[in-house]
């Protein structure tokens, strides 16, 4: 029969064997639940800037509490882009109050004749600290210059200011780490189906996104083909206005003035790529833009990532997680 007895050197092995698996499954735990959150961003805090057209459609706000939630993340500035550009800085400016960030400068881009949506009458009678005199380009520049290389810009408006920088300081095209945006679409249209359709965003300004689309800079897209299906049902608003932060009541009340149902989340699927947090596949392709605003794939190198395949809702389920306050 054999012995219940353990030796002492079976004993030496056995403990060894013990610590090293009890080391391996303790450093696993970062990996796995950096897998799960789908988290590739790095220990150094990034450095963004942020270039919005807050105040039409509801995503952009989701886009900016994001931002401000994310850790790792070192928030250069805001600035805005598209018709009336001041009210946008405004809305954009009391919404980084209330979460605590007078410290973000905002910076209105050039102004158009588009007016602003319903949710300006949230700001009116309100003066936000982080609102700054001068002009966007002027700011982008001036952060360029300070920090060659390491800057990300997000642009998840028209890319009217992106347009001026490069046309007007050529020169800072090399200082740009890169651009994310949310913008075009060269697969589907906004029913997530064939053929590709002119984007919002890069038809107001499609002279602009010809000059960052030809740029040179590191561009990825993160289209209508990642975007247009995510929907913030119902369910997951209330988990998210349940935290009941200044960040969620301020949503909760914005959503409620734009008053159109169920948001999508186009922008925060940019800004999610941008700071590290991958849900989706991509491509390597030489997109062009047309006088339309049509994006579309054309022979020449490939200069462009062009985001595709969304895992939908593990990137619903990762933005409600992201709002928590007790993450």
């Amino acid at each position: 029969m054999k012995s219940h007895f353990i030796s002492s050197a079976q004993h030496l092995v056995l403990a060894i064997a013990l610590l090293f698996c009890g080391s391996l499954c303790l450093n696993s735990v970062p990996a796995l639940a950096a897998t799960a959150n789908g988290s590739n961003a790095n220990q150094k805090p990034q450095k963004v800037i942020l270039d919005t057209d807050i105040g039409d459609d509801i995503d952009d706000a989701y886009a900016l509490a994001l931002v401000t939630s994310l850790p790792n993340v070192k928030l250069l500035g805001v600035t805005t882009t598209f018709g009336q550009t001041r009210e946008r800085a405004q809305l954009a400016a009391k919404l980084l109050h209330l979460m605590g960030r007078d410290d973000v400068p905002v910076y209105a881009g050039r102004q158009g004749t588009a007016k602003i949506g319903a949710q300006y009458q949230w700001v009116q009678g309100f003066a936000a600290k982080p609102l700054r005199n001068g002009a966007a380009v002027e700011f982008l520049k001036r952060e360029l210059d300070r920090a060659p290389g390491e800057v990300t810009l997000i642009g998840i408006g028209a890319l009217s200011n992106y347009g001026d920088l490069l046309t007007r300081y050529p020169e800072v095209k090399t200082k740009i780490r890169r651009i994310v945006i949310m913008g075009g679409a060269v697969h589907v249209g906004y029913n997530n189906q064939p053929p590709a359709t002119p984007e919002w965003n890069i038809k107001c300004d499609p002279v602009a996104a010809q000059v960052v689309y030809s740029s040179g800079v590191p561009l990825v897209m993160a289209g209508l083909e990642v975007t247009t299906m995510m929907q913030l049902n119902e369910a997951r608003r209330k988990k998210i206005y349940a935290y009941g932060t200044p960040t969620t009541d301020a949503l909760s009340a914005l959503t409620a003035l734009w008053g159109n149902g169920t948001p999508t989340l186009y922008d925060p699927v940019a800004v999610a790529y941008a700071l590290g947090y991958s849900f989706s596949d991509s491509e390597q392709q030489n997109v062009v833009v047309e006088k339309d605003g049509l994006t579309r794939i054309a022979d020449g190198p490939a200069h462009v990532t062009v985001l595709v395949n969304p895992r939908k809702e593990a990137f619903l389920d990762w933005y409600v997680a992201a709002l928590n306050p007790h993450k």
